[in-house]
This record gives structure tokens, C-alpha cells and sequence, in this order.
């Protein structure tokens, strides 16, 4: 999550609107490929890879759908859809 960005943190910001438009479209699953301290700041864990592969045939059976829009109730505020989510990271 840190590969582009020309103003410092920026990356962060972008990462934290991903997710949001990610639990607002339904996806269950996302594969950050390892684990940095930013990551496990927001939840992010390690995995085995059978673990992994279990997640993600159960990710694969829900429908989802990435939006370019976040829901109205939410005013478009990313955090807004991050504290109102049910699901774990």
C-alpha cells in the first residue's frame, strides 16, 4: 500500500477509502500479500495458506460488487462505512 503516493501518507488515506468501498460492495476478502505494522494497525493479520484458501472459496460464493460510489447513508464518508460494518478484518 505504500508503492505510489508524492505526498507523505497518502497511501494510508487511499487504503482506508479501499476498504470502505470494498465492505460497502459486499467483498469479504482482501489479500494485502503481507503483513506491515500500517496493516495490522487496521486489523490485518497473517494467515496460513490453507487458511487462506478456505477464506477465500467462502469470499467467492457471496456476490459483490465494487461501486465508484459509496452508499448515500453513509455521505460518502469512508469512515462512516468502516464504523458501521459488521464484519471482522
Amino acid at each position: 500500500e505504500s508503492m505510489f503516493s508524492c505526498e507523505s501518507d497518502a497511501s494510508k488515506v487511499a487504503l482506508v477509502h479501499l476498504v470502505a468501498r470494498l465492505r460497502a460492495g459486499g467483498f469479504r476478502l482482501l489479500d494485502t500479500q503481507f503483513l506491515t505494522p500500517h496493516l495490522a494497525r487496521f486489523g490485518g493479520i497473517e494467515i496460513s495458506r490453507r487458511h487462506y484458501h478456505r477464506l477465500l472459496a467462502e469470499a467467492l460464493s457471496y456476490r459483490a460488487v465494487f461501486s465508484s460510489t459509496l452508499p448515500e447513508d453513509a455521505g460518502g464518508d469512508p469512515l462512516a462505512v468502516l464504523q458501521s460494518s459488521t464484519l471482522t478484518s
